[in-house]
Protein backbone atom coordinates (compact mmCIF):
# COMPACT_ATOMS: atom_id res chain seq x y z
CA UNK A 1 0.00 0.00 0.00
CA UNK A 2 2.84 2.27 0.87
CA UNK A 3 4.75 1.77 -2.73
CA UNK A 4 1.12 2.48 -4.41
CA UNK A 5 0.99 6.08 -2.49
CA UNK A 6 4.47 6.58 -3.54
CA UNK A 7 3.60 5.83 -7.12
CA UNK A 8 0.59 7.26 -7.30
CA UNK A 9 2.54 10.74 -5.83
CA UNK A 10 5.52 10.68 -8.13
CA UNK A 11 2.79 9.77 -10.92
CA UNK A 12 1.00 12.86 -9.99
CA UNK A 13 4.36 14.69 -10.04
CA UNK A 14 5.16 13.92 -13.30
CA UNK A 15 2.23 14.65 -14.67
CA UNK A 16 2.17 18.16 -13.07
CA UNK A 17 5.86 18.75 -14.76
CA UNK A 18 4.54 17.97 -18.34
CA UNK A 19 2.06 20.02 -17.69
CA UNK A 20 3.44 23.29 -17.22
CA UNK A 21 4.43 25.92 -19.24
CA UNK A 22 6.00 24.92 -22.50
CA UNK A 23 6.83 26.98 -25.81
CA UNK A 24 5.96 26.08 -29.62
CA UNK A 25 7.53 28.02 -32.58
CA UNK A 26 5.78 27.07 -35.62
CA UNK A 27 7.28 27.61 -39.16
CA UNK A 28 6.07 28.11 -42.56
CA UNK A 29 9.20 29.98 -44.19
CA UNK A 30 8.64 29.87 -48.01
CA UNK A 31 12.01 28.82 -50.37
CA UNK A 32 13.42 27.46 -47.15
CA UNK A 33 15.76 24.28 -48.66
CA UNK A 34 14.51 20.78 -46.03
CA UNK A 35 16.79 20.28 -43.65
CA UNK A 36 17.54 21.18 -39.64
CA UNK A 37 16.34 24.40 -38.07
CA UNK A 38 17.92 25.29 -34.64
CA UNK A 39 16.69 27.32 -31.95
CA UNK A 40 19.82 28.97 -30.05
CA UNK A 41 21.02 31.45 -27.66
CA UNK A 42 23.92 33.60 -26.57
CA UNK A 43 24.78 32.54 -23.13
CA UNK A 44 28.35 33.47 -21.32
CA UNK A 45 29.69 34.35 -25.32
CA UNK A 46 28.69 31.30 -26.02
CA UNK A 47 25.98 29.77 -28.55
CA UNK A 48 23.91 27.49 -26.96
CA UNK A 49 20.81 24.98 -28.64
CA UNK A 50 18.37 24.91 -27.06
CA UNK A 51 16.03 22.53 -29.67
CA UNK A 52 16.02 21.46 -33.20
CA UNK A 53 13.84 20.41 -35.89
CA UNK A 54 14.05 18.90 -39.73
CA UNK A 55 11.99 21.24 -41.72
CA UNK A 56 9.89 20.11 -44.58
CA UNK A 57 8.80 22.19 -47.42
CA UNK A 58 9.88 25.13 -45.61
CA UNK A 59 7.55 24.43 -42.28
CA UNK A 60 8.98 23.39 -38.75
CA UNK A 61 8.01 23.19 -35.43
CA UNK A 62 10.43 23.69 -32.31
CA UNK A 63 9.50 22.87 -29.04
CA UNK A 64 10.54 23.40 -25.47
CA UNK A 65 9.77 25.14 -22.27
CA UNK A 66 11.89 28.41 -20.86
CA UNK A 67 12.39 29.95 -17.37
CA UNK A 68 11.01 34.07 -18.64
CA UNK A 69 10.36 35.41 -21.62
CA UNK A 70 14.20 36.23 -23.41
CA UNK A 71 16.16 36.92 -26.45
CA UNK A 72 17.04 33.67 -28.84
CA UNK A 73 17.11 32.92 -32.67
CA UNK A 74 15.93 30.50 -35.03
CA UNK A 75 18.70 29.69 -37.06
CA UNK A 76 17.66 28.51 -40.71
CA UNK A 77 21.03 28.09 -42.17
CA UNK A 78 24.36 30.21 -42.77
CA UNK A 79 24.07 33.16 -42.11
CA UNK A 80 20.14 33.17 -42.00
CA UNK A 81 18.26 33.50 -38.53
CA UNK A 82 15.39 34.99 -36.98
CA UNK A 83 15.52 37.08 -33.60
CA UNK A 84 12.80 36.30 -31.52
CA UNK A 85 11.73 36.72 -28.33
CA UNK A 86 10.50 33.76 -27.00
CA UNK A 87 7.50 33.16 -24.38
CA UNK A 88 6.20 29.93 -23.37
CA UNK A 89 3.59 30.69 -26.04
CA UNK A 90 2.55 29.22 -28.91
CA UNK A 91 4.24 31.38 -31.86
CA UNK A 92 4.33 31.12 -35.50
CA UNK A 93 6.83 32.89 -38.01
CA UNK A 94 5.88 32.97 -41.33
CA UNK A 95 8.16 34.53 -44.27
CA UNK A 96 10.30 33.83 -47.37
CA UNK A 97 13.59 32.79 -47.10
CA UNK A 98 15.06 35.39 -49.01
CA UNK A 99 14.08 38.16 -46.76
CA UNK A 100 14.27 37.00 -43.30
CA UNK A 101 14.00 40.86 -41.72
CA UNK A 102 10.39 40.81 -42.74
CA UNK A 103 9.07 37.34 -41.36
CA UNK A 104 6.26 37.97 -39.33
CA UNK A 105 6.20 36.89 -36.06
CA UNK A 106 2.83 36.21 -33.51
CA UNK A 107 1.71 34.94 -30.54
CA UNK A 108 5.01 36.83 -28.56
CA UNK A 109 3.62 39.49 -25.99
CA UNK A 110 7.17 40.55 -25.73
CA UNK A 111 8.06 40.34 -29.09
CA UNK A 112 4.82 42.78 -30.14
CA UNK A 113 6.24 45.20 -27.58
CA UNK A 114 9.56 44.99 -29.00
CA UNK A 115 8.24 45.48 -32.64
CA UNK A 116 6.46 48.16 -31.69
CA UNK A 117 9.70 50.02 -29.62
CA UNK A 118 11.43 49.50 -32.76
CA UNK A 119 9.20 50.79 -35.37
CA UNK A 120 9.49 54.06 -33.26
CA UNK A 121 13.20 53.82 -33.74
CA UNK A 122 12.79 52.85 -37.77
CA UNK A 123 11.18 56.28 -38.71
CA UNK A 124 14.45 57.99 -37.11
CA UNK A 125 16.68 55.49 -38.98
CA UNK A 126 15.08 56.26 -42.29
CA UNK A 127 16.00 59.99 -41.81
CA UNK A 128 19.55 59.00 -40.78
CA UNK A 129 19.70 56.82 -44.06
CA UNK A 130 18.73 59.67 -45.93
CA UNK A 131 21.24 62.35 -44.05
CA UNK A 132 24.01 59.98 -44.47
CA UNK A 133 23.31 59.46 -48.45
CA UNK A 134 24.20 63.74 -48.18
CA UNK A 135 27.26 62.73 -46.39
CA UNK A 136 28.99 60.42 -48.82
CA UNK A 137 27.94 62.38 -51.34
CA UNK A 138 29.54 65.59 -49.76
CA UNK A 139 32.40 63.51 -48.98
CA UNK A 140 32.81 62.10 -52.68
CA UNK A 141 32.46 65.90 -53.00
CA UNK A 142 35.37 66.93 -50.69
CA UNK A 143 32.95 69.20 -49.05
CA UNK A 144 34.24 69.72 -45.79
CA UNK A 145 31.68 72.38 -44.84
CA UNK A 146 28.89 70.06 -45.68
CA UNK A 147 30.18 67.05 -43.81
CA UNK A 148 30.23 68.69 -40.81
CA UNK A 149 26.85 69.88 -41.09
CA UNK A 150 25.65 66.54 -41.83
CA UNK A 151 27.32 64.98 -39.39
CA UNK A 152 26.05 67.06 -36.62
CA UNK A 153 22.81 66.32 -37.92
CA UNK A 154 23.47 62.75 -37.76
CA UNK A 155 24.10 62.86 -34.18
CA UNK A 156 21.45 64.62 -33.19
CA UNK A 157 18.91 62.08 -34.48
CA UNK A 158 21.44 59.17 -32.80
CA UNK A 159 20.81 61.28 -29.65
CA UNK A 160 16.68 61.16 -29.87
CA UNK A 161 17.24 57.52 -31.00
CA UNK A 162 18.91 56.90 -28.04
CA UNK A 163 16.80 58.99 -25.34
CA UNK A 164 13.92 57.00 -27.22
CA UNK A 165 15.58 53.60 -25.68
CA UNK A 166 16.43 54.85 -22.59
CA UNK A 167 13.41 56.30 -21.47
CA UNK A 168 11.64 52.96 -22.66
CA UNK A 169 14.66 50.86 -20.31
CA UNK A 170 13.47 53.09 -17.37
CA UNK A 171 10.05 53.09 -17.68
CA UNK A 172 9.70 49.34 -18.07
CA UNK A 173 11.05 47.67 -15.21
CA UNK A 174 8.98 44.43 -15.51
CA UNK A 175 9.37 44.51 -19.19
CA UNK A 176 11.64 42.05 -21.04
CA UNK A 177 12.09 43.86 -23.59
CA UNK A 178 14.24 46.31 -21.39
CA UNK A 179 17.38 44.02 -21.06
CA UNK A 180 17.15 43.28 -24.36
CA UNK A 181 17.29 46.69 -26.00
CA UNK A 182 19.57 47.84 -23.42
CA UNK A 183 22.10 45.57 -24.71
CA UNK A 184 21.65 47.15 -27.55
CA UNK A 185 22.06 50.03 -26.74
CA UNK A 186 25.31 50.34 -24.04
CA UNK A 187 28.07 50.13 -26.11
CA UNK A 188 30.55 52.50 -24.94
CA UNK A 189 28.58 52.59 -21.75
CA UNK A 190 30.23 52.29 -18.42
CA UNK A 191 29.74 50.20 -15.02
CA UNK A 192 27.92 53.21 -13.01
CA UNK A 193 25.05 53.83 -15.93
CA UNK A 194 24.41 50.07 -17.02
CA UNK A 195 24.16 49.18 -13.28
CA UNK A 196 21.57 51.94 -12.87
CA UNK A 197 19.54 50.92 -15.55
CA UNK A 198 19.65 47.26 -14.07
CA UNK A 199 19.13 48.06 -10.43
CA UNK A 200 15.86 49.60 -11.62
CA UNK A 201 14.77 45.86 -13.42
CA UNK A 202 12.38 43.38 -11.50
CA UNK A 203 13.74 40.68 -9.61
CA UNK A 204 11.96 38.51 -12.35
CA UNK A 205 13.54 40.71 -15.49
CA UNK A 206 16.81 40.50 -13.43
CA UNK A 207 16.34 35.93 -14.37
CA UNK A 208 16.94 36.47 -18.19
CA UNK A 209 19.71 35.76 -19.87
CA UNK A 210 19.64 39.20 -21.42
CA UNK A 211 19.88 40.70 -17.96
CA UNK A 212 22.34 38.53 -16.79
CA UNK A 213 25.37 39.56 -19.44
CA UNK A 214 24.61 42.69 -18.48
CA UNK A 215 25.35 42.69 -15.01
CA UNK A 216 28.48 39.97 -15.80
CA UNK A 217 29.64 42.95 -17.83
CA UNK A 218 29.21 45.55 -15.40
CA UNK A 219 31.24 43.13 -12.97
CA UNK A 220 34.31 43.34 -16.12
CA UNK A 221 33.80 47.02 -16.52
CA UNK A 222 34.32 47.60 -12.53
CA UNK A 223 37.35 45.88 -12.79
CA UNK A 224 39.11 47.73 -15.05
CA UNK A 225 37.39 51.45 -14.10
CA UNK A 226 39.47 54.23 -13.59
CA UNK A 227 41.95 54.14 -10.25
CA UNK A 228 42.33 50.06 -10.59
CA UNK A 229 45.79 48.37 -12.23
CA UNK A 230 45.63 47.63 -15.52
CA UNK A 231 45.50 43.40 -16.27
CA UNK A 232 48.38 42.50 -18.01
CA UNK A 233 48.30 40.63 -21.19
CA UNK A 234 51.14 39.42 -23.81
CA UNK A 235 50.14 39.77 -27.70
CA UNK A 236 52.88 39.80 -30.57
CA UNK A 237 53.89 42.71 -32.40
CA UNK A 238 54.13 42.74 -36.33
CA UNK A 239 57.29 40.85 -36.41
CA UNK A 240 55.52 37.87 -34.00
CA UNK A 241 57.84 39.14 -30.75
CA UNK A 242 55.63 38.79 -27.73
CA UNK A 243 55.38 42.34 -26.12
CA UNK A 244 53.78 42.63 -22.23
CA UNK A 245 51.36 45.29 -21.23
CA UNK A 246 53.70 45.81 -18.18
CA UNK A 247 56.76 45.81 -20.01
CA UNK A 248 55.68 48.34 -21.90
CA UNK A 249 53.95 50.73 -19.57
CA UNK A 250 56.55 50.62 -17.13
CA UNK A 251 59.18 52.46 -19.08
CA UNK A 252 57.31 55.02 -19.78
CA UNK A 253 55.50 58.22 -17.80
CA UNK A 254 52.36 57.87 -19.55
CA UNK A 255 51.05 55.04 -21.68
CA UNK A 256 47.44 55.53 -23.76
CA UNK A 257 46.86 50.95 -24.46
CA UNK A 258 44.89 52.20 -28.15
CA UNK A 259 42.42 49.48 -29.07
CA UNK A 260 41.40 49.96 -32.82
CA UNK A 261 41.14 48.12 -35.89
CA UNK A 262 42.12 48.93 -39.75
CA UNK A 263 38.45 48.14 -40.67
CA UNK A 264 37.44 50.72 -38.32
CA UNK A 265 36.29 54.07 -39.77
CA UNK A 266 36.22 56.36 -36.66
CA UNK A 267 39.44 54.59 -35.25
CA UNK A 268 41.35 55.81 -38.35
CA UNK A 269 39.55 59.08 -37.97
CA UNK A 270 40.88 59.16 -34.79
CA UNK A 271 44.41 58.19 -35.68
CA UNK A 272 45.73 61.57 -36.91
CA UNK A 273 44.77 62.92 -33.45
CA UNK A 274 46.71 60.36 -31.31
CA UNK A 275 49.73 61.07 -33.64
CA UNK A 276 49.96 64.56 -33.35
CA UNK A 277 49.89 64.08 -29.65
CA UNK A 278 52.71 61.15 -29.87
CA UNK A 279 54.77 63.48 -31.51
CA UNK A 280 54.14 66.59 -29.22
CA UNK A 281 54.54 64.59 -25.68
CA UNK A 282 56.41 61.37 -26.64
CA UNK A 283 59.71 63.24 -25.63
CA UNK A 284 57.99 64.00 -22.11
CA UNK A 285 57.44 60.84 -21.15
CA UNK A 286 53.89 59.58 -23.66
CA UNK A 287 54.02 56.11 -25.24
CA UNK A 288 51.04 54.64 -27.01
CA UNK A 289 50.38 50.49 -27.37
CA UNK A 290 47.91 50.16 -30.26
CA UNK A 291 46.15 46.97 -29.59
CA UNK A 292 44.63 45.65 -33.08
CA UNK A 293 41.15 44.08 -33.37
CA UNK A 294 41.88 42.73 -37.02
CA UNK A 295 42.28 39.61 -38.63
CA UNK A 296 44.28 39.85 -41.44
CA UNK A 297 47.97 40.64 -40.70
CA UNK A 298 48.28 42.36 -44.20
CA UNK A 299 45.82 44.93 -43.78
CA UNK A 300 46.37 45.90 -40.32
CA UNK A 301 50.02 46.79 -41.30
CA UNK A 302 49.15 48.44 -43.86
CA UNK A 303 47.10 51.05 -41.96
CA UNK A 304 49.75 51.03 -39.49
CA UNK A 305 52.16 52.38 -42.07
CA UNK A 306 49.32 54.05 -43.90
CA UNK A 307 48.56 56.35 -40.81
CA UNK A 308 52.42 56.63 -39.50
CA UNK A 309 51.41 54.66 -36.30
CA UNK A 310 55.13 54.36 -35.32
CA UNK A 311 54.61 53.38 -31.42
CA UNK A 312 53.94 49.83 -29.78
CA UNK A 313 51.43 47.69 -32.10
CA UNK A 314 50.35 44.41 -31.07
CA UNK A 315 47.41 42.05 -32.13
CA UNK A 316 46.62 38.58 -31.62
CA UNK A 317 44.83 38.71 -35.11
CA UNK A 318 41.57 37.05 -33.58
CA UNK A 319 39.05 40.48 -34.43
CA UNK A 320 36.54 40.32 -31.82
CA UNK A 321 38.03 37.14 -29.85
CA UNK A 322 40.90 39.34 -29.16
CA UNK A 323 41.97 38.32 -25.64
CA UNK A 324 41.55 41.84 -24.43
CA UNK A 325 38.33 42.35 -25.40
CA UNK A 326 36.77 39.45 -22.50
CA UNK A 327 39.42 40.83 -19.72
CA UNK A 328 38.88 44.69 -20.41
CA UNK A 329 34.86 44.58 -21.35
CA UNK A 330 35.99 45.79 -24.82
CA UNK A 331 32.83 45.76 -27.13
CA UNK A 332 33.18 48.90 -29.49
CA UNK A 333 35.88 50.31 -30.61
CA UNK A 334 37.69 53.01 -30.78
CA UNK A 335 38.67 52.38 -26.82
CA UNK A 336 41.57 53.20 -24.95
CA UNK A 337 42.75 53.45 -21.55
CA UNK A 338 45.63 55.92 -20.41
CA UNK A 339 48.23 54.27 -17.55
CA UNK A 340 50.75 55.86 -15.34
CA UNK A 341 53.90 54.19 -14.38
CA UNK A 342 52.57 51.65 -12.02
CA UNK A 343 49.68 50.83 -14.54
CA UNK A 344 47.19 52.50 -12.49
CA UNK A 345 44.30 53.57 -14.96
CA UNK A 346 43.72 57.25 -14.45
CA UNK A 347 41.83 57.90 -17.85
CA UNK A 348 39.21 55.76 -20.47
CA UNK A 349 38.26 56.80 -23.43
CA UNK A 350 39.84 60.11 -23.54
CA UNK A 351 39.89 61.31 -28.02
CA UNK A 352 40.21 64.60 -29.80
CA UNK A 353 41.20 67.28 -27.53
CA UNK A 354 40.90 65.89 -24.50
CA UNK A 355 43.60 63.47 -24.96
CA UNK A 356 45.68 66.38 -25.65
CA UNK A 357 44.53 68.56 -22.84
CA UNK A 358 44.79 65.32 -20.39
CA UNK A 359 48.24 64.59 -21.09
CA UNK A 360 49.43 68.17 -21.38
CA UNK A 361 48.38 68.51 -18.20
CA UNK A 362 49.68 65.46 -16.86
CA UNK A 363 52.99 66.64 -18.43
CA UNK A 364 53.47 70.04 -18.31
Amino acid sequence: MKNLVYLFLFATLLVACNQGPKFTISGNIGGLTDGTVYLKQRVGGETVIIDSAKSVSGKFILKGTIEVPDQYAVVLGERKQIPILLENKAIQITGMSDDLRNATITGSTSQDELKALDAKGNILNEKMKDIYGKYNDAKKADNAADQAKYEKQLDSLDNVQTAVFKDFITGSPNSFVAPVILSRIQYGMEAEEIDGYLKKFSPEVMKSKSAKSLADHVLVLQSVSVGKIAPDFTQNDSIGNPVKLSDVYSKHEYTLVDFWASWCGPCRGENPNVVAVWKDFNAKGFHVMGVSYDTDKAKWLKAVASDKLTWTQVSDLKGWSNATAKIYGINSIPANLLLDKTGKIIGKNLRGDKLREKIGELLK
